[in-house]
């Protein structure tokens, strides 16, 4: 005790020594300063004093270059250098201060703790002290180091108080932490309870102080309570019933100090650190219910400040809090996950929602004061968001999540567009996204799955998409309210994408309901079912192109109007390439067969779509070039169906006649079917050249005219080539006097009809197709 006393003597005698030499210093810069003060005032009051004594003539300039005025720029000028001797002089009195007062002081705590910690150990070492004097001690230590505190504040020594103190309650920590590890001399009930009172202390003391280095000491010392007093044991109830109590402390020392926001993620992080290392040594599978009681009561601390700040201040929330809650949030949520998931899965769900509500709840109530903060009021709308989508993705599996998200996008769409908060209506846009890739990513989606269930359009996925393709045009409608340079884009956006949906639901429920035919279907049926789904597929896009493009065009909406042209390029390509060859040949009937009545209707589709782009055509001037496709797509479908309707018969009985065997009659005939196959396909073409000529040159279509000249050529080249090289003579004769005739009467009308060909003063040709 001596020892301590003369050692506590020593470090005050040293403190005494540094202040007065501080101040000595101080004192002799202040009278150097007004010294050059001095100084620097006589020369010039004397100068002044003489200036009006002096007669004007008596005055006499003997060298030109010392400029009038001198007296008044010396002054200056020396006013200036004192000006920067002081600004220099406060800098190093700042170093100074800073360096003496504050940097020594919190070296002189250390050293204090580190040198009493020497001395106890020393101490014990030769057994000089009892275990019940050693703590005895180091108690009277800490609190004579707090008295010395607070006598040196009332001085107004405030830094070297602060110093004590800090220096105090961690004695007060060591000596509780002697008692209860090193010599066992008190149970951990009373350990605690000790621990916690120096924790308060700890707290008070930073209050009177008004001192966050010292908090944080109390905040340090009171999370290291519970390892340094562990027993090896779980003891859950009181070691969090301790750390609640601890939150709550600290959390309401924020309520009176805001400025030591500092606190607050400390905190956080320190509690559930304590937890997570609580869960991974000592948690009971199965023990739920208290471990979520304290997990919430945690949660609901932290929450309930950031409600205080919104209602004390509501448009001031500093970011730290923001990080803050939104990490109180995560952690929540996560433990609560690992903890209800594995043995209450059915209840996640509603507990998730549950979570999302808490935060959207003060939206609606507080909304007035949580408007002003945008950054507050983002970021408690994107948790219950969050929370919402969550929980719709744990409560439903399968094609009930996208469904239902669906319909909370296009909720979030409304409510953002109604509130006007892009950071309600952006998370619709982006939840849209979610839904989609959910929808594609399940098993099923594409291909029903079992197929023997399959009923058409009867089914869960069917009504997912029509949901999906529902709610994506429901918020293009609701888009056009929002005033946002995005706006027209997000539009255009969300119209592409209803049409694309539908479209993928026509063709993947097409596609399904054939496959459903084919699980009973023998192996001809299967291959007529086949060729049948690819036709079917043509007509289905056609009837959906048809009130896409009359949609767009009546109401001038280009992505609808986009979508359904292209919806006809498919089935016009598909149409093209299935329509070819007749699969399987055995059922085919010339004229009387399933492509020719799909060819006709989708010619008939195209002519309707080519019509309305003309009535529309000086709406948009794409729309011209439009037609003309149209055109050229509608002549080469009326070749695809007469070359395949004439060369399927042709092959039927072909194949119909090699089946019967192979003899020297019936390699004649053959070689005579072949013939004719060749000759006939020949005549149709220029048949068919002739008949777009006179049309082109009746309703004056330049690309009805070009389309029979490219047919003519293509047919003059197959004449030339191919029929020249296998045909026999007397089909050689045939086909070439068949082509000069043709060609000869086309010259002709070109000749008679070349004023209504290439003139436009003829009126009754004008506004035709």
């Amino acid at each position: 005790m001596v020892i301590f006393l003369m050692l506590l003597g020593l470090v005050l005698l040293i403190v005494y020594i540094n202040k007065t030499n501080a101040l000595s210093k101080k004192v002799v810069e202040l009278e150097s300063t007004l010294e050059q003060l001095k100084l620097a005032a006589k020369p010039a009051q004397k100068d002044e004093a003489s200036v009006p004594a002096l007669e004007p003539a008596a005055v006499k300039i003997e060298d030109s270059s010392i400029p009038p005025l001198s007296l008044e720029k010396d002054k200056g000028k020396e006013w200036t250098d004192l000006f920067s001797l002081k600004l220099a002089a406060q800098t190093r009195e700042e170093w100074e201060a800073l360096i003496g007062g504050k940097l020594l002081n919190r070296i002189g705590a250390v050293a204090l703790i580190i040198g009493v910690g020497f001395f106890l150990k020393y101490s014990f070492d030769n057994n000089w002290i009892t275990e019940w004097m050693r703590v005895i001690i180091g108690f009277v230590i800490g609190s004579a180091l707090l008295f010395y505190g607070i006598r040196s504040h009332k001085r107004g020594y405030e830094i070297f108080a602060q110093g004590l103190v800090g220096a105090g309650i961690s004695t007060l920590y060591l000596s509780v932490y002697a008692s209860f590890n090193f010599y066992h001399l008190v149970p951990q009930i009373a350990a605690l309870a000790l621990m916690s009172a120096v924790t308060i202390i700890a707290f008070l003391q930073a209050f009177y102080y008004n001192s966050l280095a010292i908090t944080i000491l109390g905040w340090a010392g009171g999370f290291l309570t519970p390892v340094l007093l562990s027993t090896g044991q779980a003891n859950e109830v009181e070691l969090f019933t301790y750390i609640a109590l601890l939150d709550a402390g600290l959390l309401m020392i924020l309520t009176r100090k805001p400025s030591w926001a500092i606190l607050e993620p400390l905190t956080l992080s320190a509690t559930y650190i304590m937890y997570l290392s609580w869960f991974l040594e000592f948690h009971v599978h199965g023990q739920v219910f208290p471990t979520v009681m304290f997990l919430s009561v945690f949660w609901g601390l932290f929450y309930a400040l950031h409600l205080f700040y919104i209602l004390k201040s509501g448009d001031t929330f500093s970011r730290i809090s923001q990080a803050v809650a939104a990490f109180n949030a995560i952690f929540y949520y996560a433990a609560l996950y690992t903890i209800i998931e594995p043995h209450y899965h059915q209840w996640i769900g509603l507990v998730t929602l549950a979570s999302g509500f808490t935060y959207f709840l003060p939206l609606l109530l507080l909304k007035q004061r949580i408007a002003g903060n945008v950054g507050l009021f983002s970021q408690y709308i994107l948790t219950s968001i969050v929370f919402l989508v969550i929980a719709t993705k744990i409560q439903f599996e399968g094609l009930k999540t996208p469904l239902f998200w669906s319909l909370e996008a296009v909720m979030l769409a409304y409510l953002g567009i109604r509130w006007k908060l892009s950071n309600v209506w952006r998370p619709a846009l982006a939840l849209f996204g979610l839904a989609v890739l959910m929808l594609v990513s399940i098993k099923g989606a594409f291909h029903y799955f079992p197929i023997n269930e399959y009923t058409f359009m009867l089914n869960q996925r069917a009504l997912t998409f029509i949901v999906l393709a529902v709610s994506l045009g429901a918020s293009a409608v609701l888009f056009k309210q929002l005033d946002d340079k995005y706006s027209k884009n997000i539009q255009e956006w969300l119209q592409y994408s209803w049409c694309i949906v539908l479209l993928a639901l026509c063709t993947i429920e097409t596609n399904d309901c054939f496959q459903r035919l084919l699980l009973d279907a023998d192996r001809n049926a299967a291959q007529s079912l086949v060729f049948k789904d690819y036709l079917t597929l043509s007509l289905v896009w056609l009837a959906y192109s048809l009130p896409l493009a009359w949609y767009g065009l009546r109401k001038q909406i280009l992505p609808v109007l986009h979508c359904g042209l292209a919806a006809m390029a498919l089935s016009i390509f598909m149409t093209a390439i299935a329509g070819i060859s007749y699969t399987p040949l055995e059922n085919f009937t010339v004229l009387l067969n399933y492509r020719l009545a799909v060819l006709l209707l989708i010619i008939a589709g195209t002519i309707v779509h080519a019509h309305w782009l003309k009535n529309a055509r000086q709406v948009y001037d794409w729309l011209k070039k439009a037609i003309a496709v149209l055109r050229i797509c509608t002549i080469l479908l009326g070749l695809v169906l007469l070359s395949g309707e004439t060369w399927d018969y042709y092959k039927k009985a072909i194949i119909s006649l090699e089946q019967s065997g192979i003899t020297a009659e019936i390699a004649g005939r053959l070689n005579h079917l072949k013939n004719l196959q060749q000759l006939s396909l020949s005549l149709i073409w220029l048949l068919y050249s002739i008949f777009l000529m006179v049309l082109g040159i009746w309703r004056r279509v330049r690309e009805l005219r070009l389309a029979s000249i490219v047919l003519f050529g293509i047919t003059i080249l197959k004449i030339f080539i191919y029929d020249l090289s296998f045909l026999e003579t007397l089909y050689r004769i045939f086909s070439f006097i068949g082509l000069g005739l043709i060609l000869l009467g086309v010259s002709y009308l070109y000749q008679r009809y070349r004023a209504i060909i290439f003139s436009g003063s003829s009126k009754k040709y004008e506004n035709r197709l």
